[in-house]
């Protein structure tokens, strides 16, 4: 991740380096935003149609990657993707104590807890996101996620879950206890459908930010977190000038800037709004509400003096 540096206005004794205020930019790179899912079964797992038939229905509704998470099973991308389409290797390690999306992943491996299964998708170059961590099948604990070390993102949003228990397609608040207590993780958010015509399909989304739309860009900008998740709203830029941070989302949005603690910050009534940085706040993301509910997630901007 770039970061922008500015020095510190406290006074400091001669020959005593200023600290540096630092705001760490996952989306300083620039580039193009692509919409894809990485949360869906096919018949290789849970799902009930083939995986060419996905691969249609996410093409056809403007998507612009795809990874079909089988139920600890590789679902080549050969089988869905295409050109218009990039497959996104990724499997759905599932267990008894849970679901961990491993992205990047082309093989499953058995682990006795959430630990070893973030470890081993780690170790083989994945990235481990905790997947619907409030699926009442599933739930969990505050401890446990706590706790765990390596973890790369978490599923804030299910657009499956949503439709169902209340509560439990949203774990806004969990990432929230996660980021606060020091930890860099990111948000994401997926379908986690069964079908095309599972009620599910379409209710969320990531939209990357990167500079090629192929397999390996898309990878390298999900890596250093320049991306964000969506319910149903859209950011169209997120830039960091100085110690301000400016988000622009699409027409019909308000914005909220939050920060350590899930401390709101600024509120802003209109799409467009931005946030001066102090110091203090450990983080800083943006939430772009649209006039329906629907939600977009930044990915943080961590702040930190050196």
């Amino acid at each position: 991740m770039l970061g922008h540096q500015l020095g510190s206005s406290t006074a400091k004794p001669a020959g005593t380096p200023a600290r540096q205020l630092t705001i760490s930019d996952p989306y300083a790179a620039g580039g193009t935003w692509y919409k894809g899912n990485l949360h869906v079964a096919s018949v290789r797992g849970v799902g009930t149609d083939l995986p060419k038939a996905l691969g249609a229905w996410y093409a056809a509704h403007g998507y612009a990657f795809l990874g079909i998470s089988d139920m600890n099973t590789y679902t080549w991308p050969e089988e869905y993707g295409s050109r218009a389409l990039p497959g996104v290797p990724t499997v759905d390690a599932t267990y008894p104590f849970a679901d961990v999306l491993a992205v990047g992943i082309d093989h499953w491996r058995p682990a006795q807890t959430l630990q070893r299964a973030i470890d081993w998708i780690g170790a083989d170059g994945g990235l481990p996101v905790l997947a619907s961590p409030l699926a009442p099948a599933k739930p969990q604990s505050l401890l446990t996620v706590m706790g765990l070390h390596g973890l790369y993102g978490i599923e804030v949003y299910d657009a499956r879950l949503a439709l169902g228990r209340a509560g439990s397609g949203d774990a806004t608040e969990l990432w929230d206890r996660l980021l606060s207590a020091g930890n860099r993780v990111f948000a994401m958010a997926g379908d986690d459908a069964t079908g095309v015509n599972d009620p599910g399909i379409g209710g969320a989304w990531i939209s990357v930010l990167a500079l090629a739309h192929d397999r390996n860009s898309l990878m390298s900008s999900l890596r250093r977190g320049a991306f964000v998740a969506s319910s149903g709203a859209e950011f169209t830029s997120l830039t960091v000038s100085g110690a301000t941070i400016t988000a622009e989302a699409s027409p019909g949005c308000r914005l909220r800037f939050i920060g350590r603690g899930g401390r709101l910050l600024r509120a802003v009534s209109t799409n467009a709004g931005s946030y001066r940085v102090t110091g203090n706040e450990g983080y800083v993301r943006v939430e772009a509400i649209r006039d329906d509910g629907a939600r977009a997630w930044s990915q943080p901007f961590f702040i930190s003096w050196r």
